[in-house]
């Protein structure tokens, strides 16, 4: 459940995502793959939105699916998935465009609410690191946790009322490397 501010309202009114009902799938991904085998660089392959939202670097071609959600209203909407994994790793893209009834005015506020979200999912209930930062002159998130025996990075930004998500999720001591750097340093919001 992320919390979000509703249009016209001075109170908060939740915001169902379920961005992270794929996490467990994801650490299993990364479990049955087994922990091991670095992705080779030159089997990268820039992955473009099927509606044109983004570009990105993944490892593998991602495998694509549809998730539909609500806000606290009721307001259905849909969240757009991009799943590559191999050797003990996952990398996620999930894009979804908000409706009007959930206020943005503040992404911020949005982008705390997600991460609050989903650190009941984490090793203490928290992440262990967030770092605020820019993209593209938004705010944007960079998180890191673990989910034994998993890490956990996320990186989002909300462009217009469009959230973009990438999370990996890999072994210890992997949500900083090469790999996942490139992946979300190669992400170009185009929405």
């Amino acid at each position: 459940m992320i919390a979000v501010w509703c249009r016209g309202q001075s109170m908060r009114c939740p915001v169902t995502m379920r961005r992270w009902t794929l996490l467990p799938l994801l650490l299993g991904l990364a479990l049955l793959a087994g922990l091991s085998v670095a992705f080779a660089q030159d089997a990268w392959k820039t992955v473009t939105a099927r509606d044109g939202s983004f570009t990105v670097e993944m490892p593998a071609e991602p495998e694509y699916a549809t998730t539909p959600v609500k806000t606290g209203g009721g307001e259905e909407y849909t969240r757009y998935n991009y799943v590559a994994g191999d050797g003990g790793r996952a990398f996620v893209v999930q894009v979804a465009t908000y409706p009007k009834e959930v206020n943005l005015s503040n992404p911020k506020i949005n982008l705390q609410s997600g991460l609050d979200s989903a650190a009941s999912q984490m090793e203490g209930g928290k992440w262990s690191d967030i770092r605020w930062t820019t993209y593209q002159g938004e705010p944007a998130t960079d998180a890191t946790a673990m989910k034994p025996p998993i890490q956990v990075r996320n990186f989002s930004v909300i462009k217009g009322r469009t959230i973009f998500t990438l999370t990996y999720a890999g072994p210890p001591g992997t949500a900083q490397s090469a790999d996942v750097n490139r992946f979300i340093s190669s992400f170009l919001a185009k929405k």
